[in-house]
């Protein structure tokens, strides 16, 4: 069971990274708020603490812009920043184009060093995903699968996307 301490992704992602409250952290929207400079945040304390940080994010609403990459090393948002004039849907990448970076970092810091040589320690990833928000419009095969159901092909396609990330950790 799991309760989310606001509907919307910016403050209720600023809540998961930060341990507080919406009206603690200050981000009540998913736009025109931003957390604040020293923000303390899982990434912070993992990082004084001798940790590797990385987050590999798939939408606006958790654009570095906001201040949700504090603390970490690599903070992947590269999913467009632009809106067109006629745009409903906010810039955005699938699953299975964030987990395959994350995987990727993940296996430079199991090989046990870093690109630079050094030891590559202890590591902390946040790997966020987005799929399952209108407009609903899953990728082949779950696009047929779930022709009736949209949006279950879209969960089910994140569920696929995230498996291969799931199972690397767990057997490590």
């Amino acid at each position: 069971f799991a309760h989310a301490h606001a509907v919307l992704t910016l403050p209720s992602h600023a809540s998961i990274l930060t341990g507080e409250y919406p009206h603690r952290h200050g981000l009540r929207e998913n736009s025109g708020y931003r957390l604040p400079g020293g923000a303390r945040t899982i990434a912070t304390l993992l990082k004084q603490a001798g940790y590797a940080t990385a987050a590999f994010v798939a939408a606006f609403p958790v654009h570095s812009r906001f201040g949700l990459n504090a603390g970490f090393d690599v903070y992947d948002d590269r999913f467009g920043d632009g809106f067109g004039p006629t745009d409903l849907a906010m810039p955005e990448r699938p699953a299975s184009t964030v987990v395959p970076l994350a995987r990727e970092w993940i296996a430079g810091r199991s090989t046990g060093t870093t690109e630079s040589g050094q030891d590559a320690g202890p590591w902390f990833a946040w790997v966020h995903v987005f799929d399952p928000h209108a407009p609903y419009q899953p990728p082949p095969p779950f696009d047929t699968q779930y022709a009736g159901k949209p949006y279950y092909g879209e969960v089910a396609a994140t569920d696929a996307a995230l498996a291969p990330l799931l199972d690397e950790v767990r057997n490590s």
